[in-house]
């Protein structure tokens, strides 16, 4: 805003009066009728309704502002109250994600169990053939039936864990996208208080310089408005060594889409961003897969720049250096999906990741969940993400 000089704003009848003096000086009494007092007084009252209207000016803007700052502080505290149950349904969500990856193990050794020894009906036929006397018969097809049902039960158990894990999944996505909402509400908000920044700000260009102060104030609180959400970033671990790595996907390698993409992407498909939107709905970009046995490049087990291992199960995910602030996602949980299929990861890690053309770099434990068997196995693949 442009500075004024400081005076005070006195009645119009002294202003009137100290113009009326000056103008008889310098006329030296002889003004010609009142057409020269009735201008004086004029200006005076002139000058006056100014400095009025800017004192207006300041109060609606304060109060203005002041129930901006009420509304901002009340959404604010929602969106803090719903982050704090999207983090306790994300920590569910991983841990109920860890038993359906540990229930599909298990059932794979089941089936295993199963081709090895023939299947149940052939094992039956076995017994039968093979009892020495009906008490042998009874005793074998008791065993038999304990190993069925145990097989059974497992079955069972692995579709609660996964219906359980889905639940979950729902549930987050439901308290994600009432934050969004929020968030929303608090950028506009954000940019309500600009505006009668703005608006005060041009309205005052002329006024008196003690009111600047309080438009400084203003202006003050605006400002904390919209550095609410500023943090310190976090910074790289001195003991991380898988920064540097070398891209195990080639650069040529064909990009393959999302067979099934959740949530739809728009038509017509928009081309990939790398840069996100975070906390603001889902992105769309381009996955790699690096870390564990299956990358030459990278060391078995790894220390990710917030000092997380990286190896065959870990479930972290790299983001580019290329993205702004991008240390601030460091410990961030981000929602991948690939095919209709949802998946949770730890932001622990950042790299080149193809000069910033590549969203995400995925830890094994992350592409295994996807049921992929190593890095080239993965490849580059589209995928939908939203940091949470």
């Amino acid at each position: 805003m442009r500075s004024v000089a400081r005076w005070h704003a006195p009645a119009p009848s002294a202003i009137l009066a100290a113009m009326l003096t000056l103008a008889l000086c310098l006329s030296g009494g002889a003004l010609g009728g009142q057409a020269a007092p009735r201008a004086w007084a004029d200006e005076a009252e002139e000058a006056q309704k100014a400095v009025d209207d800017a004192q207006a000016t300041l109060d609606d803007a304060e109060t203005r502002m002041e129930s901006i700052a009420g509304d901002y502080d009340a959404l604010k505290q929602d969106v803090d109250e719903l982050q704090t149950r999207v983090d306790e349904i994300t920590a569910q969500a991983k841990d109920a994600q860890q038993a359906v990856i540990e229930g599909r193990t298990a059932l794979g050794k089941t089936a295993a169990y199963e081709y090895l020894n023939g299947g149940s009906s052939q094992s039956l036929v076995t017994m039968v053939l093979e009892a020495q006397s009906f008490s042998d018969l009874i005793r074998n097809l008791t065993y038999l039936g304990s190993v069925m049902q145990f097989h059974a039960d497992e079955v069972e158990a692995q579709k609660e864990r996964s219906a359980q894990y889905e639940q979950l999944i729902d549930d987050l996505n439901f308290q994600k996208d009432e934050q969004e909402k929020k968030l929303e509400e608090l950028e506009a908000k954000r940019a309500e208080a600009e505006s009668v920044l703005s608006e005060a700000n041009s309205k005052l260009s002329n006024a008196q310089s003690d009111q600047a102060a309080r438009l400084e104030a203003l202006k003050q609180k605006a400002e904390e408005l919209a550095a609410a959400d500023g943090a310190t970033e976090p910074v790289i671990d001195e003991n991380a060594n898988t920064l540097g790595r070398e891209d195990v996907v080639d650069a040529g390698t064909p990009v393959q889409p999302d067979p099934n993409p959740t949530p739809p992407a728009q038509d017509p498909a928009p081309s990939p961003d790398p840069t996100p939107d975070p906390g603001v709905s889902w992105s769309t970009g381009i996955a790699s897969a690096y870390g564990g046995s299956t990358d030459p490049y990278t060391p078995n087990p790894g220390t990710t720049a917030t000092g997380a291992v990286c190896d065959d199960y870990s479930m972290g995910v790299a983001i580019p250096v290329s993205w702004p602030n991008f240390r601030s996602y460091f410990g961030r949980t981000v929602e991948i999906s690939y095919n209709g299929q949802t998946v949770l990861a730890t932001i622990n890690d950042c790299g080149g990741m193809g000069g910033g053309s590549r969203s995400l770099d995925l830890q094994p434990g992350v592409w295994k969940a996807f049921g992929f068997s190593s890095c080239l196995d993965w490849g580059l693949r589209t995928v939908s993400y939203r940091i949470l």
